[in-house]
């Protein structure tokens, strides 16, 4: 037992760890491209190409990690992830800046998956508070990995910023070594491929990209439109998204001590009225404190999605299938990454305000719950 709650709470700090660093560069780099001055279509492409290549992996990892373990893998993860976005702040070459997006964007992708995998595979019976510890703690890391970017560059440059990515990589290799190395992987049954798997993922898949579409969405978008057209200064944005994921992670940690299987029938519907709620808000918002209003809003509806999710796959997967369940269901990342990118774009070309195009995710996962239900 203990081995399992090690392996639980050193997942949660590399999961802290992958949510600083990814923070980092969901900041980090619309800053950077920005002082480049790339026009809105290359600005979306650039923050989405990654992921379309993901896609592809993430499965085969998942398979893979279930025959072999989580070890090598992660340590390779951790490598290749920090060099590549460290290696982004170094040029101004467009074709050098895609090249390096799409090879940290697919690091990354896999890296968050194996980490899910690695900390949640012996999670099982009533799993609320444990996929809400291990979820709070890791989803922390976003709070300093978003807040810390604009404070540092406006004290100090954009060059010292990545740099510091490349020392924080290192410590975070070292640290994988040493938490992974007594985890031996040992598979109880035979391994046999099957797609049986696949069952399990379509509602968590549609669900997680909805939510993470919105957030998406509002950091990509609301980060170009604060410092653009309010005039904000890297601060004040850097804590108003903060502030999101810290509403995010606290409503994790509360949520998680009354939920259980049949509470949390409720959780996806509270979920999607929520992200409704808080869109309305940051489409009518006149003053400032409203966009920290609408930021909280979608912390905690995500909050409420995760532990659907995280529970749901705790409990109805067993563990030598986790990893190709939790690969796929980590298409949901990709897919929401590149629609929380595209979709604002697609709805400004036609005249509308990039923020009106958020309530198109939140209108899918209410209409999708409703007809899983009537399909039960």
């Amino acid at each position: 037992m203990e081995k399992e709650e090690g392996r639980l709470y050193s997942g949660a700090g590399f999961g802290f760890l992958q949510n600083l660093m990814t923070a980092f560069g969901m900041l980090l780099l619309p800053i950077y491209f920005s002082s480049l001055d790339i026009n809105i279509a290359v600005y979306a492409f650039l923050l989405s190409v990654g992921d379309i290549f993901s896609l592809i992996f993430k499965p085969v990892l998942g398979y893979y990690t279930d025959k072999y373990g989580e070890r090598k893998f992660l340590l390779f993860g951790v490598l290749i992830f920090t060099l590549s976005l460290f290696l982004i702040g170094e040029t101004t070459n467009l074709m050098y800046i895609i090249l390096l997006k799409i090879i940290s964007s697919v690091a990354g992708a896999l890296l968050f998956v194996l980490i899910l995998i690695y900390g949640l595979r012996h999670v099982g019976i009533k799993p609320d508070k444990q996929v809400g510890i291990f979820r709070s703690i890791f989803s922390a890391g976003w709070i300093f990995g978003l807040l810390l970017p604009g404070v540092i560059i406006d004290n100090f440059n954009t060059n010292f910023t990545f740099y510091l990515v490349l020392g924080i990589g290192l410590v975070w290799t070292f640290l994988t070594h040493i938490f992974t190395r007594q985890y031996k992987f040992k598979k109880e049954v035979s391994f046999r491929p099957s797609l049986s798997f696949i069952k399990k993922v379509p509602l968590p898949i549609i669900y997680k990209t909805v939510d993470i579409a919105v957030f998406n969405a509002f950091v990509f978008f609301f980060v170009r439109y604060a410092l653009q057209d309010l005039g904000l200064s890297r601060s004040i944005v850097s804590i108003i998204v903060v502030f999101e994921v810290l509403a995010f992670s606290l409503s994790q940690y509360l949520i998680s001590r009354i939920s259980n299987k049949s509470r949390r029938r409720y959780w996806i519907p509270i979920c999607m009225s929520i992200h409704i709620i808080g869109i309305l808000i940051m489409v009518y918002a006149s003053e400032l404190i409203h966009y920290f209003i609408a930021s909280a809003m979608f912390g905690i509806a995500g909050a409420f999605v995760d532990l659907w999710i995280y529970s749901r796959i705790s409990e109805t997967v067993k563990r030598y299938d986790k990893g190709k369940v939790i690969g796929t269901y980590g298409w949901s990342f990709d897919i929401a990454t590149i629609l929380g990118a595209q979709v604002p774009v697609l709805f400004t070309v036609f005249g509308f305000n990039a923020f009106v195009s958020f309530f198109v995710f939140p209108i899918v996962g209410l209409i999708t719950y409703i007809l899983s239900k009537r399909n039960v």
